[in-house]
């Protein structure tokens, strides 16, 4: 949402403005495009706000920034993601930390997807383990039943699963097709990640 500007080309000029900001993270830019009128809280086309954008970026200064100018971190995008999901896909942990600080949902996506199961997919056990000690439910499952541990031993990520399983991750759940972790990890040649988790997470 944008405020009354003289003309659409002085907003879209605006909002070209804040994009190139938070891409360099430059706060200081993205500052004076709220001081030219841009709303905190606009959303682009695929619904994603400044924020989201920031997230996805791991501009942490200016996520920082719009958080102080009123940013809401609730919000979420054409395909459901907010902005601790996009921060938590790219490994961005400043921003993270930025949205744990003020309470951002640990809760799902409409596919099922929380935060904890996007760090465990895309291997960030630092991120994960802070969901956890934040209270994330470590045998939650995806809407076809895929459990955190699952998607790390499925994609390799032998330091997520060692987190996991040490916050005692169940290794018998099994998804919609009836696979457990062990399987998704044999699936995917991690055989050593298999080994691991039949062992009950001692080497």
């Amino acid at each position: 949402m944008l405020f009354a500007f003289a003309s659409l080309a002085q907003a879209g000029n605006i909002v070209d403005d804040a994009r190139q900001s938070i891409q360099l993270d430059d706060a200081s830019g993205v500052k004076d495009d709220l001081l030219r009128g841009l709303d905190v809280n606009f959303i682009d086309e695929d619904g994603n706000s400044l924020l989201m954008l920031a997230a996805k970026e791991g501009s942490t200064k200016s996520a920082a920034l719009l958080l102080s100018a009123g940013a809401r971190i609730h919000l979420h995008n054409a395909v459901g993601d907010n902005a601790l999901l996009l921060a938590t896909f790219w490994g961005h942990e400043g921003i993270v930390d930025l949205l744990l600080a003020r309470q951002a949902s640990l809760g799902a996506n409409p596919r099922g997807w929380t935060p904890l199961h996007y760090a465990a997919y895309a291997g960030h056990a630092r991120i994960a383990s802070k969901f956890l000690s934040h209270g994330a439910d470590v045998n939650g499952v995806t809407a076809n039943g895929l459990s955190s541990l699952m998607l790390a031993a499925k994609n390799g990520h032998d330091d997520v699963v060692k987190v996991l399983l040490n916050n005692k991750a169940d290794t018998a759940l099994r998804d919609d097709n009836k696979l457990n972790a062990i399987d998704h990890a044999l699936a995917s040649d991690n055989t050593n990640i298999a080994r691991f988790i039949a062992a009950g997470g001692k080497n």
